[in-house]
């Protein structure tokens, strides 16, 4: 298409540029801040776990099933959370493709092909970041069915 129809066909690009440009950063923020809540959510398992049995080490026996239920429930939270921590990186401008692809085209056009990857990447970057939103719901969950199975343990032993 020529620069005119594309202008007339996509008046907007110039407002709409700003807002690709800043979407990195919200997405960013965004990612980091999920991530953040999976870490703190993986120490508060990891630490509570520990003290319950650590707790009732001399009074309560190791060999109930709702003690293995519980370190099952562990087992699967911490490597879910893990895993989300770990898989999923968030997307940003490679400048090399810029580079490679859009410095020969006019000021105008790179707008527009610059808002239609900051569009994809933040697709993308929102599933990403809805992905380990889901994953800390899910170790939460395990937790607290984990909680139950310890507390079960705990009233099973007396």
């Amino acid at each position: 298409m020529s620069e005119e129809i594309n202008k007339a066909t996509y008046p907007g690009v110039e407002l709409a540029y700003p807002l690709a440009v800043s979407s990195y950063d919200v997405a960013l923020k965004r990612f980091d801040a999920m991530d953040g809540r999976l870490q703190t959510i993986l120490a508060f398992i990891v630490a509570t776990s520990a003290a319950v049995p650590a707790l009732g080490a001399g009074r309560i026996h190791f060999q109930s099933p709702y003690f293995y239920w519980a370190v099952v429930c562990f087992i699967i939270a911490v490597i879910g959370g893990t895993l989300a921590r770990v898989l999923g990186k968030i997307r940003v401008l490679v400048p090399r493709q810029a580079f490679d692809h859009w410095l020969h085209k006019p000021d105008w056009e790179f707008k527009m092909d610059f808002i239609n990857q900051a569009a994809n990447d933040f697709e993308i970057n929102a599933t990403i970041i809805e992905r380990k939103w889901r994953c800390s719901l899910a170790i939460t969950l395990l937790f607290f069915v984990q909680t139950a199975f310890l507390a079960a343990w705990v009233l099973d032993s007396f």
